[in-house]
């Protein structure tokens, strides 16, 4: 073995020639694909390394895990070298935002065009249970992590839609999997999934509202068997409308109603539930906490084991928070919130966001808070995640534009929120660098419209952003059919 003169405890230039090959495989595992690319560039011997599909498997892999993608989103047996290549380094060069930051600059401002746009009706098969249902107009529309697979809803139906990976690719014209929802010709409908417990599989959680009443089902799907289907996993009815339902972790939901919040063993069918301190405007879950943001204050709960099995019975008697904390709008107007996708909550290993945007004088400012572990706590009355006040940005121009933002995503080093205006039929972006140290004032934020409707903003307005792959999913105007746009290309360089 060489040793570097200059430093004689450090092995020389050779060393990594000297290592058996699998080793050097076991070293790449933990490479980013750009390094990969750098790696290549060596000499001939790395180059050869770096052009195997399983250095590439394994980075693609990687990526997914990091970022909380689903990983069937890639058909990997399919794909060529050069498709790996290309969805492996979504996470080490998030070329989507490339774009968007450079749209900023476009002068006059004009919307990202997109480099494929389709459109596509989902049908039922024809052997499917559901094929006897009527087809029914879309209500909610979601991209699952990872761009490929689509989950839909009508007011009759659920679906699972295979967009394919890239924009190249053909959408199938038969959903994979229908069902029929456990109310018909509901009025509005919100679902909520995360992969199952072995990532092979998505768990769906649909709330079917009709009247005052509101019917929660649960099933499970896996995308890549070769006749999928939903299978029915559990079901409850609320007699009291639901503010918000969402799941939680595998097999276990929460629900708000009201003041009220309930936490639902699907498995087991038991049930918790307790009254927060104060009415909350938005509820998620990060890790063992349950995390309430008021117009006031965060509160941290303890997520509770349910034990009862009736939910009207299952109140717990002076739950109170483990933290409670004032946020910078308190004394202002009711405050917007927006979270991390329920997803990324349950799924990520890296910090989740909340954004609450409120008044201060006649500016109006966003202030972002990432919740942060801080380990497992001895003390049971201390929780082991904390929200932490990193920054506020100014919105400059841009008085309403999250009151209908559905999520924050993150996309490699960037957070991406997704928004529609109030007064126009515009699905728009705002961009800004992810918070990593404390500030007074935070970055600006880019706002890049991608779509515009053709005449007014319809009710049932519904849109979901896959940043990763640069993927927007919309409905059109009558509500029967889906479109689909690519702002990115199939090829692993990066033109942009």
């Amino acid at each position: 073995m060489d040793v570097d003169d200059e430093h004689p405890y450090l092995p020389g230039p050779s060393f990594l020639n000297d290592l058996p090959v699998d080793n050097i495989f076991q070293i790449l595992k933990f490479c980013d694909p750009v390094d990969l690319f750098s790696f290549g560039q060596t000499n001939h011997k790395f180059h050869e390394i770096t052009l195997t599909r399983t250095v590439w498997l394994n980075a693609l892999r990687r990526i997914c895990e990091l970022n909380s993608l689903f990983v069937p989103s890639f058909p990997y047996d399919e794909m060529s070298l050069a498709e790996l290549q290309w969805s492996a380094t979504f996470g080490a060069v998030p070329r989507f935002t490339r774009r968007l930051y450079k749209q900023e600059n476009v002068s006059p401002p004009a919307t990202l065009p997109p480099m494929s746009q389709r459109l596509f009706t989902p049908l039922v098969p024809k052997l499917s249970s559901a094929a006897s249902v009527d087809a029914g107009s879309f209500k909610t529309i979601d991209l699952v992590p990872g761009g490929r697979f689509l989950l839909a809803t009508t007011n009759t139906l659920l679906h699972l839609c295979d967009l394919g990976y890239n924009a190249t690719q053909l959408i199938r014209p038969h959903t994979l999997a229908s069902v029929a929802l456990p109310v018909q010709d509901c009025h509005n409908t919100a679902i909520s999934f995360l992969p199952t417990e072995d990532g092979n599989g998505i768990e769906v959680m649909v709330m079917a509202f009709k009247d005052q009443n509101c019917v929660v089902a649960n099933f499970h799907v896996f995308p890549t068997d070769s006749h999928p289907e939903f299978i029915p996993v559990s079901e409850t009815h609320s007699a009291g409308p639901l503010t918000r339902g969402f799941l939680a972790k595998s097999r276990l939901c929460v629900l708000q109603c009201g003041g009220k919040i309930f936490v639902w063993n699907t498995a087991r069918n038991l049930w918790a539930s307790w009254k927060a301190e104060s009415f909350p405007l938005t509820v998620f879950v990060y890790q063992n906490l349950i995390c309430c943001v008021t117009n006031k204050t965060i509160n941290l709960y303890p997520v509770p084991v349910p034990h009862c099995d009736d939910a009207a019975t299952s109140g717990l008697e002076n739950y109170l928070s483990l933290l409670t904390l004032s946020h910078p709008f308190r004394g202002s107007q009711d405050p917007e919130t927006a979270a991390s996708s329920d997803w990324y909550c349950a799924t990520s290993i890296k910090p989740c966001f909340i954004f609450i945007t409120g008044w201060k004088g006649n500016k109006r400012y966003i202030a972002r808070y990432t919740m942060h572990s801080i380990g497992s706590q001895a003390n049971p009355n201390i929780p082991d995640s904390l929200p932490i006040l990193m920054d506020k940005c100014l919105m400059a121009d841009a008085s309403d534009h999250l009151e209908f933002a559905s999520e924050i995503l993150p996309c490699g080093g960037d957070i991406v929120s997704p928004w529609s205006s109030l007064s126009a039929p515009v699905i728009a972006l705002n961009v800004t660098r992810m918070p990593t140290e404390k500030k007074s004032e935070g970055p600006p934020f880019t706002s890049v419209p991608l779509f515009e409707y053709r005449g007014d903003r319809h009710d049932d307005f519904d849109f979901s952003v896959c940043p990763f792959t640069g993927r927007l999913c919309t409905r059109t105007g009558n509500g029967n059919e889906i479109i689909v746009l690519d702002y990115l290309i199939p090829s692993w360089k990066d033109e942009y």
